[in-house]
């Protein structure tokens, strides 16, 4: 059976660390969405995700953090993962997502200030 232990760090400036040590499936995916509904209960607007300890993480942990992603930006808000494990970045790589859950395009840039913008269709 797998485990997944999740620690929350608040700051005053509406930002949150979830801090993510086990393994990350169909089991575990849960803890993952209920330590993100606790940030959004206690008003973070940006949620980090520390997956430095993080030995394994299969489509149902993207599938939670792209979740998480899309609530955040729907409020103005972002999560964003570090400290990605090989295997979490194998995982981000193989699927394409990673440039939304970390911030880069593919290329390895950081993203365009206006990229929300343009993705809204907002001028």
């Amino acid at each position: 059976m797998s485990v997944v232990r999740a620690m929350i760090r608040y700051r005053s400036d509406g930002r949150a660390t979830i801090v993510l040590e086990g393994e990350i499936d169909l089991s575990t995916a849960p803890s993952i969405q209920a330590a993100l509904a606790t940030c959004r209960a206690k008003k973070a607007t940006d949620i980090d995700i520390d997956l430095t300890a993080v030995g394994f993480c299969d489509a149902s942990g993207l599938n939670v953090f792209i979740a998480a992603s899309r609530h955040a930006a729907a409020e103005d808000g972002d999560v964003r993962l570090h400290h990605l494990a090989p295997v979490v970045r194998l995982l981000l790589d193989v699927t394409g997502t990673g440039y939304l859950l970390t911030g880069r395009r593919p290329d390895g840039q950081a993203p365009r200030d206006d990229a929300r913008q343009t993705s809204s269709g907002a001028p």
